[in-house]
């Protein structure tokens, strides 16, 4: 499981980065908010007493209090302004819930995306379970625009939100005048030419790099990129009821003769598919890997596919391979002539005007069925750090997340550790799940098989 980066950034611009543009408007297309689950033990505070807690820190939090607003006419890309308190923002569900009831409100609360123009943020509360995984307790569901943070930041600020440790005073961002905002309006429009030309400019070394890193991978000096697969029953858009299961275990449970977790889990969700799907597919997973922090990007990563290998009888050899495979893509990812490459094509799309690239996003189809696809399901493996967050003075028990799913993948996992405990969090649409039950059970499965395989 990769460690969370530090925090070594905080956003300065008002001007949404590019790639932060582009997870706004394809949001419209592809539902992409992020839903943190936090389980508590019950404490001795209750929860009204930590409601007022709760408001204090999220108006000191800065991704917290910000909301987007658009630019007239695509002019300019979206622009962050300051969102004020918002007490509708958090959302209490008091009626006594079962952990498969509570698990369910989650799944439906998948349709109610936020619209980050109000607020990026909303956060629910189920403060009676009764039998959630270690027993009674009290589940926090942090639901988070996903335009406003990748997962790496997206566990910082629940971090923030439930920590102890004290947060910088909310500092009194002004609003600039609404003379200032148009007259900026004014000179993004006037200069779209310039822009223009040193996009023009910008993609002749993009060009070039992309050429030295097809030369670095003739020569074998770098890794070669995944290579596509096929689609196969998972891989058809979620048009029926979407669930989530989560599976929580002890972090030792998913690590085993220097095998990784990230490793570890993907291993076993190759025996799981292979299970689920029988013989015969050759499958892949996508693994989303951190990069580093671009100045002003909340969104900083990239998924790569990693082979699952089920053509492999044996668990400890299949292991090794899915292992030397996301190694390989990760040494592909971090290589210089990559790093490179991306920087340069970062540098075009600055200098795309806004109305360009919106409408570049708008012409996505969701409906279209790709020939091919990177992986056959999402694998993404995220550190929330200590075991040291709290709501109502009880302790954080685990922590889960649910990757969303896309028109062309109905079953995603998502990876994610507190502490020493590690939640295998799997969303699924019945078009390609019928019974999430069932899959659980041969995920729990493979889990086992694989520890007992590397033991």
């Amino acid at each position: 499981m990769p460690r969370a980066r530090a925090d070594n950034r905080r956003p300065r611009s008002t001007r949404l980065h590019p790639a932060d543009a582009r997870a706004y408007w394809m949001a419209s297309k592809i539902p992409s908010d992020q839903f943190l689950l936090y389980c508590f033990d019950n404490g001795s505070e209750g929860l009204d007493a930590e409601m007022p807690r709760l408001h204090e820190r999220s108006g000191r939090i800065e991704v917290l209090r910000r909301r987007i607003t658009d630019v007239a006419f695509g002019l300019d890309y979206p622009r962050w302004t300051e969102a004020g308190p918002r007490p509708d923002t958090i959302s209490v569900h008091r009626t006594p819930r079962t952990w498969p009831e509570c698990l369910d409100a989650i799944a439906a609360s998948f349709a109610r995306q936020v619209d980050p123009r109000v607020s990026v943020w909303r956060l629910h509360l189920y403060p009676n379970i009764a039998d959630a995984p270690g027993g009674a307790a009290v589940v926090a569901v942090l639901q988070l625009s996903h335009a406003a943070a990748d997962g790496t930041l997206a566990a910082r600020t629940a971090r923030d939100l439930f920590g102890t440790h004290p947060l910088p005073p909310a500092s009194a961002r002004a609003e600039p005048p609404a003379v200032f905002e148009q007259a900026s309006t004014i000179v993004a429009a006037a200069t779209v030419p310039l822009r223009l030309a040193q996009m023009v400019r910008g993609g002749v070394r993009a060009r070039r790099d992309a050429l030295s890193l097809g030369r670095g991978t003739d020569s074998g000096e770098i890794p070669p990129p995944a290579h596509s697969r096929a689609p196969t029953a998972l891989d058809v858009p979620p048009a029926g009821r979407t669930s989530v299961r989560t599976i929580v275990l002890p972090q030792s449970d998913l690590q085993s003769a220097g095998t990784t977790v990230t490793t570890f889990v993907l291993t076993a969700v190759s025996v799981a598919l292979q299970r689920l799907l029988g013989d015969g597919p050759d499958l892949a997973a996508e693994v989303t890997l951190a990069r580093d922090t671009r100045a002003d990007a909340r969104n900083n990563f990239g998924n790569v596919g990693v082979g699952l290998f089920t053509d492999e009888p044996d668990i400890r050899t299949r292991s090794r391979l899915v292992s030397a495979d996301l190694a390989a893509r990760r040494a592909r990812a971090n290589h210089p002539l990559s790093e490179a490459a991306r920087a340069s094509q970062d540098a075009v799309e600055a200098h795309v005007p806004a109305f360009l690239a919106e409408w570049g996003v708008a012409q996505f189809d969701p409906t279209a069925v790709p020939p091919s696809v990177t992986g056959n399901t999402v694998v993404s493996s995220v550190s929330r750090g200590a075991a040291d967050l709290t709501f109502g003075g009880g302790s954080v028990r685990f922590t889960a997340g649910f990757p969303a799913l896309s028109p062309a993948m109905s079953l995603t996992h998502g990876v994610h550790g507190i502490g020493d405990t590690v939640t295998v969090g799997i969303t699924s649409n019945s078009a390609a799940v019928p019974d999430p039950d069932l899959y659980e059970a041969l995920l729990r499965d493979a889990l086992a098989d694989v520890r007992a395989a590397l033991a």
